[in-house]
């Protein structure tokens, strides 16, 4: 059996939902990080952030470069540095820096909301049929005068 597609509409609410989700995520290990700088471990505060800034980036590689994603790569070198113990621990100053500037781009990075439909598009979707009735050729004055008949039908049933 194939899987139904959903309507553009739908996907994208779903898209916006799913995005919004995964920057309250991000936020949360920022703010894991900065509580690592505050116990004086700048190390493990820039690994958090990376996995922060790892994510931004695999969602920025289908765009093309900007000033944003180089900042980000840079910070993401640091991040590979110390996880492969190829370099000096970071600094309390970097890892504040590294933070701020990774929380700023979550922030700029992220556009939430589903793109709206044109009225013109409301209003065709408004006027297609769908799911069982679609192939039920009835006019919307047929289908009150049934309703109200079974309307009456059920009341007579109950009422006598």
């Amino acid at each position: 059996m194939a899987a139904p597609i959903l309507p553009q509409e739908v996907t994208e609410h779903l898209e916006a939902a799913i995005r919004l989700s995964n920057r309250q995520v991000h936020l949360r290990f920022l703010n894991e990080a900065e509580a690592l700088i505050t116990l004086n471990d700048p190390t493990a505060a820039v690994r958090i952030a990376g996995v922060v800034v790892e994510s931004i980036l695999t969602r920025l590689g289908e765009q093309g470069a900007s000033e944003d994603q180089r900042q980000l790569e840079k910070w993401f070198e640091l991040r590979n540095s110390i996880a492969h113990a190829q370099g000096p621990a970071p600094t309390l100053g970097q890892a504040r820096e590294m933070i701020e500037d990774v929380r700023q781009s979550l922030m700029r990075e992220i556009k939430v909301g589903p793109h709206l439909a044109s009225p013109e598009r409301r209003a065709e979707a408004a006027r297609q049929v769908r799911g069982k009735y679609k192939f039920v050729p009835t006019s919307t004055a047929e289908f009150i005068r049934r309703k109200s008949d079974e309307l009456r039908q059920e009341h007579d049933e109950h009422g006598s």
